[in-house]
């Protein structure tokens, strides 16, 4: 019976030990296996067979321990170490890896069951649907809210549903009319250029000017998605030593724009000015003879940009209309007929502002005209661009010039930036620290597409593994949380990174060797076991 007990023993060993070499085994296989997670087995003997039990001492004998021979080892746990792996880098934008704490979401194909992964090989397929070997990937893609810039926000309290890069306008942006045109701060116009020649500021728009101090461009997109090149070319046209006026012609390519030219001044110290003193015009009336339709008119000295105020002044000899030219700030003439000390103005874009007696806004309006009267001018007119194409409709464009500065710098630079674009389509994507997936589209326009979810386990330890990189929930491990990556201590996502096998081959290697020699030793133990018992029945003989 002693004989049958050691062989038991030892059988126990070699299999618990054949066990443990399996584990190391499927560890050292799957030491290139991405984000695997090396398992180490526990051992735990079995019942003991009690011989005699213990005994308490007496007055005259002493107390005896308990009998006990051990019947063997038995395998206790199979435990995984969840450690986070190093990473290495890769050249795919969907291969992303975990950084710390925390799982991918992917469905099972079932309505509401999912299995969890550290595996973060993704792909996408022909229909869009980001994946893991064939798993979808879960997160939030339909339920968002849009911030105050039109980006969207999504909302993570929301369910996780699997995320397609190619659904709704996810794969096809639709184009977006042009409503603004800025031009950018460090926008600058060269103050030394020389002032145009041959023409004053009412008929300059008129004169052929071929060498334009600055050109730039801006495309302009229409609601239907056309888009039209428009040009702003810009010529130095006058000075009087405080100020100096900038005249600006815009010209498209297969489209008509209205209005197409207009006036910026500048101060001294090459800012943009909206807000003017007019200079003072009379009129000679003793050069005149009463009843004539016209009258002259000088000037103090040179014009600025912008309108200017004329003070007509009455005789007791001549009395009468007078035809007046006046200019306001976008370089429109205007002529009309008034009567002693007041003006009819139109205005094409912009606010007049009067500091006495009124305002005027955009429209024809009359007004008293009073000598030092100030006119504000909005330094953000609007232009109308149609383009040629059928069926298309026009759109209007604010022209912010507010950024735009004069230095005497022959290397000055102006760009613009318009608001709207053209339609687009999907062409890369990427994935950011907390898992929001941006779209770039062939029109250089991005947009956020989805945001990928991860989950969290009470005991992570305890979930089960299922193949292909794949765990499912347990007894043990609990349900799972879902939470955004780099929040309530779950790791920061990488991508264009694969998280590598936490396998340390020399301590497999170590435990290899201790699981061999221990198997050896029980294999020992049946050979002494079977000599022992060759042993007895010889006695037999």
């Amino acid at each position: 019976m002693a004989m049958m007990v050691a062989l038991g023993s030892a059988v126990s060993g070699l299999k618990s030990e054949q066990t443990a070499l399996d584990v190391i085994a499927n560890n050292i296989a799957n030491v290139n296996t991405t984000a695997y997670k090396s398992q180490t087995v526990s051992f735990s003997d079995v019942l003991s067979q009690t011989i005699s039990s213990a005994t308490a001492s007496t007055a005259t004998t002493g107390g005896t321990n308990a009998q006990q021979v051990g019947l063997g080892v038995q395998i206790a746990s199979t435990d995984t170490d969840m450690t986070v792996g190093s990473t290495s880098a890769t050249s795919n934008a969907t291969d992303v890896a975990l950084t710390g704490d925390g799982y991918f979401i992917v469905s099972t194909g079932t309505d509401g069951e999912y299995e969890f992964s550290r595996a973060g090989n993704m792909t996408v397929d022909d229909s869009g649907n980001l994946n893991i070997n064939g798993y979808e990937v879960c997160g939030w893609e339909t339920s968002y809210t849009l911030d105050e810039d039109g980006n969207k926000v999504f909302n993570t309290n929301s369910t996780v549903e699997p995320i397609n890069l190619y659904s709704g306008n996810n794969k096809l942006m639709a184009a977006e009319a042009t409503t603004s045109v800025t031009f950018s701060t460090g926008s600058s116009l060269d103050s030394t250029s020389d002032v145009v020649t041959g023409a004053t500021l009412q008929d300059i728009g008129s004169t052929a000017i071929t060498d334009w101090d600055a050109t730039t461009s801006v495309d302009v997109v229409d609601a239907q998605g056309n888009t039209t090149e428009v040009t702003l070319n810009w010529k130095k046209c006058a000075t009087d030593g405080s100020t100096t006026s900038w005249y600006w012609e815009a010209s498209g390519t297969d489209a008509t724009i209205s209005p197409s030219s207009g006036y910026v001044a500048f101060d001294a110290d090459g800012k943009m000015v909206t807000s003017v003193t007019p200079l003072t015009a009379t009129v000679d009336t003793a050069t005149n003879t009463a009843g004539y339709s016209d009258s002259n008119i000088s000037v103090s000295t040179g014009l600025t940009a912008g309108s200017y105020t004329v003070t007509v002044a009455d005789s007791t000899t001549t009395s009468g209309q007078y035809d007046i030219t006046l200019v306001d700030a976008d370089g429109n003439t205007t002529t009309t007929t008034s009567k002693d000390g007041s003006a009819t103005f139109t205005t094409s874009s912009g606010t007049v502002t009067l500091a006495a007696p009124t305002t005027v806004t955009t429209g024809t309006s009359t007004f008293t005209v009073a000598a030092g009267t100030t006119l504000t001018f909005d330094s953000t007119p609007a232009i109308t661009v149609k383009s040629t194409a059928a069926n298309t409709d026009a759109v209007s464009v604010e022209m912010d010039f507010s950024n735009i500065t004069t230095t005497s710098n022959t290397s000055a630079t102006l760009t613009a930036d318009a608001d709207g674009y053209a339609s687009g389509t999907l062409s890369s994507y990427s994935i950011s620290s907390d898992g929001i997936i941006t779209g770039t589209y062939s029109n250089n326009q991005t947009q956020a597409i989805a945001q990928i979810a991860l989950a969290v386990f009470d005991n992570a330890s305890g979930l089960t593994k299922t193949g292909d990189n794949l765990y499912t929930t347990s007894s043990s491990s609990g349900d799972y949380k879902t939470v955004v990556a780099g929040t309530n201590g779950t790791g920061t996502m990488t991508s264009y990174a694969l998280e590598l096998s936490n396998v340390d081959l020399s301590a497999q290697f170590s435990a290899m060797m201790i699981a061999q020699r221990a198997y050896q030793a029980n294999s020992k133990v049946v050979s002494t076991a079977d000599d022992m018992l060759q042993a007895l029945m010889a006695m037999k003989n």
